[in-house]
């Protein structure tokens, strides 16, 4: 074998291949360095520590002068766009020819996306499990709600109550449809989503999800900014889940925005595969408490006075039946956004 084609073959593996000398100086790393910004030639001879921000997960970050020793640990490293990956080094001291150690050398594999992954599965099974037990108890409510939905309209038509006494008649009916809502959307939460897929512009679904709401964010003067892209092709989806998807997370914005700001409505077509199809909806309201951003999809978490909490997790059982996926992350100043990703099929 030619060297060249060694050279090849580590430049060609999707780990990062390096060593550094013994005072941590870059002797070589491999190409894969151009996924995070850097070109090689930039960084022999610079420092390891110095030009990877890094950070040891666990513990304080060690010098990288443990030459004796093989280690294998995580480390989150921001590469050269700022961007942070979690990544796992191993790393054993580097002999010379005479088997002296020369410094050390290593494999560092990002872990980033592998994370995220399991992340979301364990959500997912963990929602599987929170739906199955919200199936039972609704199905647990329904029969007795509506043996007292019944009985109140009886005796409110047998007693014929007045002044305060059908104000707390009324009261209770509406509490009671209160309830039979939230049962409703229980059972729907739980249910296999079916979906009936038509070729759809999304510019449009937004534009009918904004009429809906018209009243609600004019009411707050709040404004509307839309940014469609032109380039962005039809979208396949339903278009009446969809809309109900829009609606959660345009009134969701609305009511966390104070009177006078202003909203932002997005799209975006990514033509690098796999290619996709994304929607923002940017507010400027009052955020979400960095404790409460793990539970925002679980069903029944709300920090609404009288919010039921299934809203968000409705909507991404939508998203994920459709191949996307939903995020929310806290804007840098104030406000949240909200990202709906769909595959450009």
């Amino acid at each position: 074998m030619t060297e060249s084609f060694y050279k090849k073959l580590l430049d060609n593996v999707s780990d990062l291949i390096w060593a550094v000398d013994m005072e941590g100086r870059f002797m070589y790393i491999n190409d894969n360095i151009k996924e995070w910004g850097y070109d090689k030639d930039e960084l022999i001879g610079k420092p390891f520590v110095n030009i990877l921000n890094t950070r040891r997960i666990g513990k304080r970050e060690s010098e990288i002068s443990m030459l004796g020793m093989s280690q294998t640990f995580e480390m989150e490293i921001i590469d050269k766009r700022g961007k942070t990956h979690k990544v796992v080094v191993k790393s054993s001291p580097l002999q010379g020819d005479k088997g002296d150690i020369i410094g050390v050398m290593g494999i560092i594999r990002d872990v980033t996306e592998m994370q995220l992954l399991e992340q979301k599965l364990k959500n997912e099974e963990r929602m599987a499990s929170l739906g199955l037990l919200a199936t039972g108890i609704a199905h647990e409510i329904r029969n007795p709600l509506s043996s007292v939905k019944m009985n109140l309209a009886i005796l409110k038509q047998r007693l014929k109550p007045e002044g305060v006494d059908i104000e707390h008649f009324e009261i209770a009916q509406e509490e009671v449809a209160n309830l039979e809502y939230i049962v409703t959307e229980l059972l729907d939460y739980a249910k296999p989503i079916k979906l009936d897929l038509v070729r759809l512009d999304l510019a449009k679904a937004i534009e009918n999800a904004l009429a809906t709401i018209k009243g609600d964010y004019q009411q707050k003067k709040i404004s509307i900014r839309t940014s469609f892209d032109s380039e962005a092709p039809m979208a396949l989806i339903d278009e009446v889940k969809m809309h109900q998807v829009l609606l959660n997370v345009l009134l969701n914005a609305v009511q966390a925005s104070d009177s006078g700001s202003r909203i932002e409505v997005i799209t975006q077509f990514i033509n690098t595969p796999p290619e996709k199809l994304r929607i923002i909806v940017n507010d400027s309201g009052h955020g979400i408490h960095a404790d409460d951003m793990k539970y925002i999809f679980d069903p029944f978490f709300s920090k609404k006075k009288n919010g039921a909490g299934l809203g968000l997790s409705i909507a991404r059982n939508i998203i994920n039946n459709h191949g996307g996926d939903i995020r929310i992350d806290p804007l840098p100043e104030k406000g949240v956004s909200v990202c709906l990703e769909l595959p450009a099929n």
